[in-house]
């Protein structure tokens, strides 16, 4: 698997603005909003470079609380046909979302389907969610050969499907929706499996598993074919290894090896770190010479020898099958284990055992991890960021069965932490009912997990504990609109940045408007804007019976609004749209003033570039790479919508309706509603952001300024400015 198998915004702490403070860091920075760091977090940047996410002190809350598994009618057969019980962590419940016999390993695509690799017949399935009812389940893919691990990747603006058959890699384009393969690519041809003349028909890890990387390069698990054995390492290509090829598989080479059979393969998200879940041999032979069970087989000993294997990978790497096994006996236990001899194949020491790569963690033996998933770029609940999940499909051959479970490594520092168990129980009374394979998460953070044993796809969701009190916010109506796309931030529930803030910075204020009941209306300032409540005696229901000022317009202007037509005139805002408080090379409202007037319709690339001082130029070499172009026009306004602006502006994700139930929707509903419409086009700046000058693209909107920053991780590319701040700096002074 890869980063690229679900989707998500990019989860991690943030630095420099409440656009992406974490909720545990809140309290200390609302506390300190007083003299100079008030006005120095005025000008903090909506765009900061976001940071690595730390490790939670105390590990994440594992299975410790059995809950009825939540199963449809319709689907209440086979192992179903009576209750079933799992353990999960507080304030957890999981559920069946479907039953596909055999399901296997699982890819998120950027819609939200879910595909399901079904290898026993040859199979990929789409399962796209129903409101209110069953998803519907469809053969997406067949006549495929042992179809296994599957990734949506991206290039150069491309989406592709790469699918793992046993002995090639094809590749697929692949637009939002679509039901069916679309113009196959065998990427990679010729590789082995059971059809390979010198196996004789036999292969025991055919299967294939892959991943992507952010080098665009593709990397291919091939398994060995046997528990242990010479004749893999003598093959070619290398068998119980990792090859590294292009993203259209050429150049191929051998990546790494000495790797039995690797199932799982995932990178960090944002980083290079390729890391891997192996599935260890079977039967070792006990390895001390000076005991009388010397090269026996004894059960005592094979029950907890060798570890499976969780492994960062490196370029070149050997970790030692089948000459060298990790031992868990020393003082490290599982972690960066010395090797043993093998002594079926090296018991005279020819393999240098200490030259072998360590493993990184052990897991017990005989789980069988499969399915690896980071989920630092999902919507997993906030203790379950910063980490992975790995699903054991179970032991075979322990004197006491083990694995059956999916588990959980807390990640430091890019390092894993000790394992907690996020979901047992699937074996009952001594008798398995169940066998996870691999999981993913989707838009709104469950987790997803397949199990080919009973045939199902299971959810497992976080239940917030209900919000208590009002987060400072001064009015019922305000908390609403808050609360629908902010409180899932709050939550944890999705790590995009705010559309608002963590809590409003003022209390409730009453501003003059002639047009309000006693020439007077009812506003609260947060970080990004202002909410106002114009007529208090209108329908509550109506979604703009809370609007958020034309703030931006008016600084850009330098006409404050006091009715629907009186205005006071002042200076435009001196103030810069973003970027950290000694920038001087990033626009300001006051540069923006002469840029409002209409232009024609354009579906031209966006490269016109914009400084301080107001001087427009365009500059296609620099900025031409990012692929920004004019895509959508508003007529009410004269001005054209960039496009990663307009992918932001018609981004669906996690938010609470008015019944409280978390739902996935339109983040800006009515379409506008937060933004306005546009009042310059789109332009290049240079703006220091963090301590460090980057590209950014600017475009103002009558009710915020959006920023495109292509620096920034995926999720965090386009943000809203501080323009609540702002605006009450230039109309109060303070």
């Amino acid at each position: 698997m890869s980063s690229a198998r679900f989707i998500g915004p990019r989860a991690g702490s943030r630095t420099g603005s409440s656009a992406g403070t974490p909720p545990a860091r809140l309290a200390p920075k609302l506390a300190l909003l007083s003299g100079v760091l008030i006005l120095f977090s005025l000008f903090l940047p909506s765009m900061a470079t976001p940071t690595a996410q730390a490790a939670p002190g105390a590990a994440p809350a594992g299975a410790s609380v059995s809950v009825k598994v939540q199963v449809p009618a319709s689907m209440r057969t086979g192992v179903f046909a009576q209750d079933r019980y799992l353990n999960v962590p507080p304030d957890f419940s999981i559920s069946v979302m479907a039953r596909i016999p055999g399901a296997r390993f699982m890819a998120l695509a950027p819609n939200g389907d879910l595909f399901v690799s079904q290898p026993g017949n040859g199979r990929i399935w789409l399962v796209r969610p129903q409101s209110n009812a069953d998803p519907q389940v469809t053969v997406f893919a067949s006549g495929l050969r042992n179809p296994h691990d599957m990734v949506f990747h991206t290039i150069d603006g491309t989406t592709y499907l790469y699918v793992a058959e046993s002995n090639q890699i094809n590749r697929y384009t692949y637009t939002s929706g679509d039901t069916a393969p679309q113009n196959r690519e065998i990427v990679v041809k010729n590789l082995p499996d059971a059809s390979t003349p010198e196996l004789n028909g036999t292969y025991g890890h055919q299967l294939k598993n892959i991943a992507l990387g952010p080098d665009h390069k593709l990397y291919v698990s091939i398994a060995s074919t046997c528990n242990a054995c010479l004749s893999d390492t003598q093959s070619n290509p290398v068998r119980g290894a990792i090859y590294q090829y292009d993203a259209n598989g050429a150049n191929g080479r051998l990546y790494a090896r000495g790797i039995r059979n690797a199932e799982g393969l995932a990178f960090v998200p944002g980083t290079n770190d390729l890391w891997i879940a192996v599935n260890n041999r079977d039967n070792i032979a006990y390895p001390d010479p000076s005991s009388p069970d010397y090269k026996k087989v004894v059960t005592s000993y094979v029950d907890n020898h060798p570890p499976e294997e969780f492994i960062k990978v490196r370029d070149g790497g050997n970790y030692g099958w089948p000459f060298c096994n990790p031992n868990p006996d020393s003082s490290s236990g599982y972690d960066n284990m010395p090797f043993d001899r093998d002594v079926q194949f090296n018991a005279d020491g020819h393999v240098d055992c200490n030259a072998m790569d360590k493993v990184n963690k052990g897991i017990q033996a005989h789980s069988a991890p499969l399915g690896l998933t980071f989920l630092h770029a999902t919507n997993a609940p906030a203790a379950y960021k910063n980490g992975a999940t790995i699903a054991l499909h179970g032991s075979w051959n322990r004197s006491a069965p083990t694995g059956y479970k999916v588990i959980y490594f807390p990640f430091d520092n890019g390092n894993p932490g000790a394992q907690v168990d996020l979901v047992t129980g699937f074996v009952s009374g001594g008798s398995v009912w169940g066998r996870p394979v691999d999981t993913a998460v989707d838009g709104l953070g469950n987790l997803l997990i397949s199990d080919d044993s009973s045939g199902t796809i299971y959810k497992l969701t976080y239940n917030a504990p209900p919000s208590t009190g009002n987060n400072g916010i001064a009015n019922a109506d305000f908390l609403k609109v808050w609360q629908r796309t902010d409180q899932p931030v709050q939550d944890g529930t999705t790590s995009r940045s705010w559309l608002w803030g963590p809590a409003p910075f003022t209390g409730a204020v009453t501003e003059p408007y002639a047009n309000s009941p006693d020439g007077v209306r009812t506003v609260q300032y947060f970080d990004k804007s202002r909410m106002e409540i114009n007529n208090p005696n209108g329908d509550h229901s109506n979604p703009f019976f809370v609007t958020n000022g034309l703030l931006v317009k008016e600084m850009v202007s330098g006409q404050l609004q006091l009715g629907d037509t009186q205005f006071e005139g002042r200076s435009p805002a001196n103030i810069g749209v973003a970027g950290d408080i000694d920038d001087t090379s990033g626009p300001t409202y006051a540069t923006l003033n002469g840029k409002t007037g209409a232009v024609a319709r354009s579906t031209s690339p966006v490269t016109a570039t914009l400084t301080r001082d107001g001087t427009a130029g365009d500059d296609p070499a620099s900025f031409g790479k990012y692929n920004a172009k004019a895509v959508y026009f508003v007529p009410e306004t004269g001005h054209n919508i960039a496009s990663p602006f307009w992918d932001f502006i018609n981004q669906s994700g996690p938010v609470y309706d008015t019944s409280g139930k978390l739902v996935q929707a339109k983040l800006f509903d009515p379409l506008f509603y937060a933004t306005g419409f546009p009042i310059t086009e789109a332009y290049w700046t240079k703006v220091k952001v963090g301590g460090t000058v980057k590209d950014v693209l600017v475009q103002a909107f009558e009710r915020r300024v959006l920023t495109y920053t292509p620096a920034n991780p995926a999720g965090f590319q386009v943000e809203m400015g501080n323009d609540g701040r702002h605006y009450h700096l230039w109309r109060y002074g303070n």
